[in-house]
């Protein structure tokens, strides 16, 4: 599957940025593995993740850490 990327004008870019920023946007990412986030905080989580590849990158590698942590726990019920 192949991601299309649009580019926003600045003025929608920056508008996204003020409503979330990085920090937020990470405080989000971290919450959203142990509970579900609203709709409103999983619009503007997506609108922030299309624009800055740091939020991007975060997630990516939140996720594989929590998948290799899974794999690793896994690992010892096996045994």
């Amino acid at each position: 599957m192949t991601n299309i990327r649009i580019k926003l004008p600045k003025p929608v870019r920056r508008a996204i940025v003020i409503r979330l920023n990085c920090r937020e946007v990470s405080e989000l990412i971290s919450r959203e593995h142990e509970h579900p986030l609203t709709t409103g905080e999983k619009f503007w989580l997506r609108l922030h993740l299309y624009i800055c590849n740091g939020c991007r990158n975060f997630r990516n590698n939140t996720r594989l850490m929590r998948s290799a942590l899974r794999c690793y726990l896994n690992q010892d019920k096996d045994r």
